[in-house]
């Protein structure tokens, strides 16, 4: 994967993200599911981590992170929040691509795997990451993902009033679309979870995004505080109502590694 798109987000992805008033609000709904979902994990292996907001969370609940990205960039400022914020010692962050965990993690095993807002909608063979994580999941340990969902009337809605009708319909293509020299992919729900399905039993899936906008629309929401609050009651309504994760910019998929993994097309079960 190419590193330079996400570089070139780094400096600003805080101010235009993470601590917006929209960043906060979705980013609490995917903290409620963590912390339930993953209890007393020990070991959490943070995929696509960004600048380190989720792994100083989980730091901060007793767990130890290792978190990688594909970005420099990125890596280096979530280094110095952990820094600042005393966690340095319980995050190890590495510049690694996601498609490089099968040769890159020999030996290692963890209690749980993040990866939040999307960062698994870059990879293009899904499959092939999953079962390298598989092997290095321990027996009954967590998986939470947080994946771009592909129909989303709010993104239809958003554009199509604007008269951007390419950008309106670019996640319905089968093959994904082109975002700055990548291919991004929108799986769906059910897709999803048969991805998952040989090494993985899902237990739980829900919307975030459903009610709350993408975050382009972080700055009109930050124009008009009463709808944020509005817009967050309704979210936090639709978090129990699974079949509207098939309608939510992003949804949270929560599932546990399979205590045998059942071999895909004759290939042998691995085990950690």
């Amino acid at each position: 994967m190419h590193n330079r798109p996400f570089d070139d987000l780094a400096a600003g992805y805080d101010e235009s993200f993470t601590d917006t008033a929209l960043g906060r609000a979705l980013r609490s709904h995917v903290w409620a599911r963590l912390d339930e979902s993953f209890g007393s994990c020990g070991r959490v292996l943070d995929l696509g981590c960004g600048t380190g907001e989720d792994a100083l969370h989980l730091a901060r609940r007793g767990a130890r992170v290792l978190a990688i990205d594909v970005s420099a960039d990125m890596v280096e400022r979530a280094r110095q929040k952990a820094s600042a914020a005393g966690c340095a010692a319980q995050i190890d962050i590495r510049c690694l691509a996601m498609e490089d965990l099968g040769t890159a993690l020999d030996g290692e095993c963890f209690d749980g795997v993040l990866s939040n807002f999307g960062a698994v909608n870059c990879i293009r063979d899904l499959r092939s990451l999953i079962a390298a994580i598989a092997t290095r999941v321990a027996p009954s340990g967590r998986l939470l993902w947080v994946v771009m969902g592909k129909h989303v009337p709010w993104e239809w809605t958003w554009y199509a009033l604007r008269g951007d009708w390419r950008r309106a319909w670019r996640r319905l293509p089968r093959d994904g679309a082109p975002w700055r020299g990548l291919t991004v992919c929108y799986p769906t729900p059910a897709e999803m979870r048969q991805l998952l399905s040989p090494w993985f039993t899902v237990s739980r899936v829900s919307p975030l995004g459903f009610a709350l906008p993408p975050s382009y629309a972080a700055p009109w929401l930050e124009r008009s505080p009463a709808t944020l609050a509005v817009l967050s009651r309704l979210e936090r309504l639709a978090q129990n109502c699974g079949v509207l994760a098939a309608l939510a910019d992003h949804y949270i998929i929560e599932a546990t590694r399979s205590a045998v993994l059942r071999p895909e097309r004759g290939a042998v079960a691995d085990q950690p």
